[in-house]
């Protein structure tokens, strides 16, 4: 497992998360492997022509580079949120723990 550094220190990445990293690099691989095979494609009926079929070739990569952002926002948040609740959790309990004292005249 790849570990990654925090404040709050090591936090281990999933199974999912790596796949959907790997599969991030892939879209781009795609999106730009799209754009150069159809540009050169139709660069015979001319330049404009062969961009509008680069950016038509390069659609579904860059689709795909969206979703996989999004799901890598959504890991992103969890583990933030994971460690909030725990910072959260260990001020209750420090709270918890304090003795109530009041230093009223």
């Amino acid at each position: 497992m790849k570990k990654s550094r925090s404040n709050g220190g090591f936090l281990r990445r999933s199974v999912a998360e790596l796949l959907v990293n790997f599969l991030l690099g892939a879209a781009w691989a795609s999106a730009l492997l799209g754009a150069v095979y159809f540009f050169w494609s139709f660069l015979p009926f001319g330049v404009p022509i062969a961009l509008l079929a680069a950016l038509a070739g390069s659609l579904f990569g860059l689709f795909m580079v969206i979703f996989l952002e999004i799901a890598h926002i959504q890991f992103e948040k969890c583990r933030e949120m994971r460690r909030q609740s725990e910072l959260l959790e260990s001020i209750n309990r420090k709270l918890d723990d304090a003795p109530i004292c009041d230093n009223r005249p």
